[in-house]
């Protein structure tokens, strides 16, 4: 957690010069109209903390760092419109028993795993309507996942003191696509011109769908991510 800590904050302290940067080379690409008052783009770097309702009582959070990026369509002073991209969204849940790796002589290896993990990713697409009220905006709308891979993954420690893993792709086992609603609120900290700035935000996704294609007996499991990150905008 400290580590992830002090990676937040170097991605805020370096902020302002990456979205300057950014700036300059979609000028230089698509010239000076690249972002207007009215359309902008951001990249957004961040967080999650994933979890399956109806997961086991043992199950934890999983969840891992991305990048994607966003368009801002101002439809008027205080509404926006924003659809976004994520091409790598981790959800899943950690502590997942264990069953068989499909190899008799390994099994006892992994019987009782010091860790495990079920990740599946996503392309991840939301669209967000966004109010202004100075700095803060809230927001929500609809998002659309599509699974990339599913994999089991586990860690044991041996008696030796050696570390042995096992890990299999589960996407079969999966739905392809999954949707929900998102809920937003952001902060800009960095001083905004014409309402844009480095802005630091807070999501929360929650999904409709039962992410495997045959129901488990406890129950449908289904998305449920906490999303923290900061986009940089391109300033025009």
């Amino acid at each position: 957690m400290k580590r992830t800590l002090a990676a937040l904050v170097l991605l805020a302290a370096l902020a302002p010069l990456t979205a300057r940067a950014q700036s300059s080379i979609v000028a230089q690409i698509a010239g000076d109209k690249a972002a207007t008052e009215k359309l902008y783009f951001s990249l957004k770097l961040g967080l999650n903390f994933s979890y399956l309702t109806g997961s086991p009582e043992e199950a934890g959070r999983t969840g891992g760092f991305n990048v994607g990026l966003s368009a801002t369509i101002r439809l008027n002073d205080k509404l926006s419109l924003v659809p976004e991209i994520t091409p790598f969204f981790r959800r899943g849940i950690s502590g997942i028993p264990f069953d068989t790796t499909g190899e008799p002589a390994l099994d006892p290896a992994f019987e009782d795993p010091s860790a495990s993990e079920l990740a599946l990713d996503y392309v991840d697409v939301p669209i967000l309507l966004k109010y202004r009220m100075g700095r803060f905006e809230i927001g929500a709308g609809p998002y659309l996942g599509v699974l990339i891979s599913a994999k089991e993954s586990f860690r044991s420690e041996l008696e030796t003191g050696e570390t042995v893993s096992f890990s299999r792709e589960v996407t079969e086992q999966y739905n392809k696509t999954d949707f929900g609603l998102v809920v937003e609120g952001s902060w800009t900290v960095a001083k905004p011109r014409r309402g844009v700035g480095l802005v630091l935000h807070g999501r929360y996704e929650h999904g409709f769908v039962d992410v495997l294609r045959t129901a488990a007996p406890s129950g449908a499991l289904r998305n449920s991510v906490w999303h923290f990150y900061v986009s940089f905008p391109f300033v025009y």
